[in-house]
């Protein structure tokens, strides 16, 4: 932390001894993506608590969407400035009606120059920017991911490499320039409940959330040669438990990339306190591979999750989760996008299986 806030002064320096005039407004761009999702789904066996054991058979709609608004500005010593505004497309966070609604997802400013890119406001932490994961060539839909899940989340409850703990909390993010291939990105959020949102530093108290102090780090290389591109990364999450019973999180993800020939082959693997039910160990890992040609991509995942030593399910020594995800997806152009796929996942715990066909099309602006 020391290290970071050398840096802020000498950045701070930058500004007062480099004139910064005649620097037009921003102007604000509009952006965003929706993309809307059916799926047939055929679950082979509803599992522990279904009534006789019943299958089920359904059509399923989904969508998600956002808008961004985002401009920037150049001072006249190079240094830019800008700010970012997602909107969430009225997304139930409860799956109620009558839930509440998490209107703002991210909102934050960023300065970058020669020294790097500062990030602060609301918005993921390295944790979550940085990894790199197994390759998809659907829009929203990931075989390590349950935020468009054809199937359900309880199939697929917990499979995820990204060391994302921290979410969309207030916070400060710095990424060093890219050398040699190599960038560092670091990220602290104070409490990433208590001092987010209508929060302010303002706020005297302390240790009303249950965790505090998170501190990310993040390493990722770049490197190209002769028609082949190669990519690694590795992040590492940290927070502070506050309250009795609540353990420190320690969570880290490894991934590697390489693309040849219209092909990429990639995966991740990550252990992560913060998914654990009561203490136990979590282990994800996923691993794919996609081939475009022209407007086509085709694709395959594989990812899977493991807890062991659960200490908070009766009778239940492990938990094991796998999803598989296959298909095809075809650029109209202009954004647009549409893609066929099949999904199949299993939840062994609760002796819970489901698979569906999907159809996915969408548009980013």
């Amino acid at each position: 932390m020391k290290k970071l806030l050398g840096t802020t002064a000498l950045v701070a320096a930058a500004f007062a001894t480099a004139p910064a005039m005649a620097a037009d407004k921003i102007n604000m761009k509009v952006g965003g993506y929706f993309v809307g999702a059916i799926a047939a789904v055929f679950d082979a066996d509803l599992g522990v608590g279904a009534p006789g054991g019943a299958d089920e058979r359904t059509i399923r709609f989904a969508r998600e969407a956002e808008i961004h608004f985002k401009g920037s500005t150049t001072l006249d010593n190079g240094i830019e400035i800008g700010v970012k505004f997602e909107l969430e497309g009225g997304d139930d966070q409860t799956g109620a009606p009558g839930g509440t609604f998490d209107n703002l997802d991210e909102a934050y400013m960023w300065v970058s120059g020669a020294f790097g890119e500062f990030q602060f406001g609301d918005q993921d932490g390295v944790g979550d920017q940085m990894p790199i994961v197994a390759p998809s060539p659907f829009l929203e839909h990931f075989a390590n991911d349950t935020d468009l899940d054809p199937i359900g989340g309880i199939y697929t409850a917990g499979i995820n490499t990204v060391a994302d703990f921290s979410g969309d909390s207030m916070k400060i993010i710095y990424f060093t320039p890219r050398l040699a291939g190599f960038q560092i990105g670091l990220s602290y959020a104070p409490e990433p409940a208590e001092l987010s949102g209508d929060e302010t530093y303002t706020d005297a108290l302390s240790g009303e959330d249950a965790f505090e102090n998170t501190f990310e780090a993040g390493i990722t290389w770049e490197h190209g040669f002769n028609g082949v591109d190669l990519g690694a990364s590795f992040v590492w999450v940290n927070s502070d438990g506050t309250i009795a019973g609540t353990s420190d999180i320690d969570d880290w993800a490894a991934g590697a990339s390489v693309g040849f020939a219209g092909f990429t082959v990639g995966g991740a693997y990550g252990q992560k306190d913060s998914a654990g039910l009561g203490g136990e160990e979590y282990k994800a890992w996923d691993v794919g591979v996609t081939y475009g040609t022209g407007p086509w991509t085709f694709g395959v995942e594989y990812a899977e999750a493991n807890r062991d030593e659960n200490t908070t399910v009766a009778g239940v020594d492990e938990i094991e989760e796998s999803a598989i995800l296959a298909g095809l997806a075809y650029s109209l152009g202009g954004g647009a996008n549409v893609s066929l796929g099949y999904k199949y996942g299993e939840n062994d715990t609760t002796n819970r299986e489901g698979s569906a066909l999907f159809t996915e099309f969408g548009v980013k602006f």
